[in-house]
């Protein structure tokens, strides 16, 4: 079976369930989770071992001087997926769904498909 490679950017409170949820099944490969921040949230992802990736180079940087493993940046795990959740605050979603258009990726923003 092949299985859909899903990509999840926002590691928030919704995007942690999502990734959760992603990881438990069968049929889906969770390639990622995407953020910006360097606190906690995302070093439980990388407990988890789910891979993590920053939203641009600043936050990748700042990830790496808080020895976080990044594994690249959305830009790149756009390229490794099927399709995007993206659990982002509605204003950063609907600045993101060009970038998904562009890469011709499907996507699902805050539970509502437009992909």
């Amino acid at each position: 079976m092949k299985k859909v490679k899903v990509a999840v950017n926002g590691y928030g409170v919704i995007g942690k369930r999502v990734a959760d949820a992603i990881w438990l099944q069968e049929d889906m490969e969770l390639c990622g989770v995407c953020d910006i921040t360097t606190d906690w949230r995302i070093k439980m992802a990388l407990r988890k071992d789910y891979p993590v990736y920053a939203f641009d180079s600043t936050a990748s940087q700042q990830m790496i001087e808080n020895q976080i493993e990044v594994n690249g940046t959305l830009a790149d795990l756009i390229k490794i997926s099927d399709i995007v959740v993206d659990c982002t605050p509605k204003k950063i979603a609907a600045q993101n769904i060009e970038l998904y258009r562009k890469a011709g990726l499907k996507f699902i923003v805050q539970g509502e498909s437009r992909g």
